[in-house]
């Protein structure tokens, strides 16, 4: 009798135990992710600027061009994209390395932001019109120069590399910007050495004028020359509240852009690369697109390693850090 009620209640702590798993399991045991997560249908709403700034989400952009809750909006300048991310029209961005500590420290509250990931390396280069060729390690041949710079941040990086190559008597010269320099080069009898970025450079180096141009200098390299971090020149950035209420979207698209940038600067990829480029009117030709995204120098940097990347970065131009919760996913 003593050993069959015994038996009789083990076998209720039995079965209180696993009516106690069942209530316990999750609502999901193939992914293990909670109905919360899963359920997460918010629109991802991303900016990009055409250039090298906006080419690493090409793949991403026609991966997505009939999913309603990804949407891919191009402005036309930094100008415009960080003002369609303060009224709410994107939560992700992309923008030039340069341009972010501000405006990280002018957005406060709801629309605070914080970097996202690295997108591209140096895309500057130096041309001429007399085929001169400038060694990445030595900058003393512009010594009595006249460079022409189409823009501030260009002009800071080349004057922290002319100055850790002690190169003095460099005039760098701005009275034309991106959108005039092009036709200066050809008119303009003074314009000998230029300073662009991609795909500028492919245009100008395919132009037919009375000067021919070919590249002088590569930026990066000499950039590698003097420093122990790579020059950075892209990234993407989000909203803050957008990664604290869709961690799991976040966490999503970050692997896509990761994917998707290492597909564009595939090599083997790069006639269907071109394609998606100028699909997403980031390059305005096909053959400008082929020869330039090899000289754009797509990169995929996140976490601890983009923040110590572009503070020294930022630090070489002598432009003031952001703040350290500035970069999602870094300590």
């Amino acid at each position: 009798m003593k050993k069959a009620l015994v038996l009789l209640l083990t076998l209720a702590l039995l079965l209180a135990s696993l009516v106690s798993c069942a209530k316990n399991e999750p609502s999901n045991t193939s992914t293990g992710t909670t109905a919360s997560a899963e359920t997460d249908d918010a629109t991802v709403k991303v900016g990009y600027l055409s250039g090298s700034t906006g080419l690493g989400l090409s793949k991403m952009i026609a991966d997505n061009k009939n999913n309603a809750k990804m949407t891919f909006t191009k402005y036309n300048s930094p100008a415009e994209i960080m003002a369609a991310h303060a009224n709410g029209d994107v939560d992700l961005a992309a923008l030039p390395t340069n341009a972010f500590p501000n405006y990280s420290k002018t957005m406060t509250g709801p629309r605070s932001v914080a970097m996202l990931a690295v997108n591209t390396l140096g895309v500057l280069y130096l041309l001429s019109d007399d085929g001169t060729t400038v060694s990445p390690a030595d900058l003393s041949s512009l010594s009595g120069k006249t460079v022409y710079v189409p823009e501030q941040a260009p002009k800071l990086i080349l004057q922290y590399l002319l100055t850790a190559n002690n190169v003095a008597n460099v005039t760098l010269d701005m009275q034309y910007d991106l959108d005039t320099l092009p036709a200066a080069a050809q008119t303009d009898a003074n314009v000998h050495y230029i300073l662009f970025p991609e795909p500028k450079v492919t245009v100008l180096l395919n132009t037919a004028g009375s000067k021919t141009y070919s590249i002088a200098l590569d930026l990066t390299e000499a950039w590698n020359a003097v420093g122990d971090e790579p020059l950075v020149q892209g990234c993407m950035f989000l909203s803050k509240k957008f990664a604290e209420d869709h961690p799991t979207l976040v966490a999503k698209f970050l692997s896509d852009y990761e994917a998707s940038i290492n597909w564009m600067k595939d090599p083997a990829n790069l006639d269907a690369a071109a394609q998606y480029a100028v699909d997403a009117g980031i390059f305005p030709k096909l053959p400008v697109a082929k020869q330039a995204i090899p000289r754009c120098n797509l990169t995929f940097i996140s976490g601890n390693s983009m923040k110590t990347t572009v503070n020294a970065f930022l630090t070489a131009l002598g432009i003031a850090l952001p703040a350290d919760d500035a970069y999602y996913g870094a300590n």
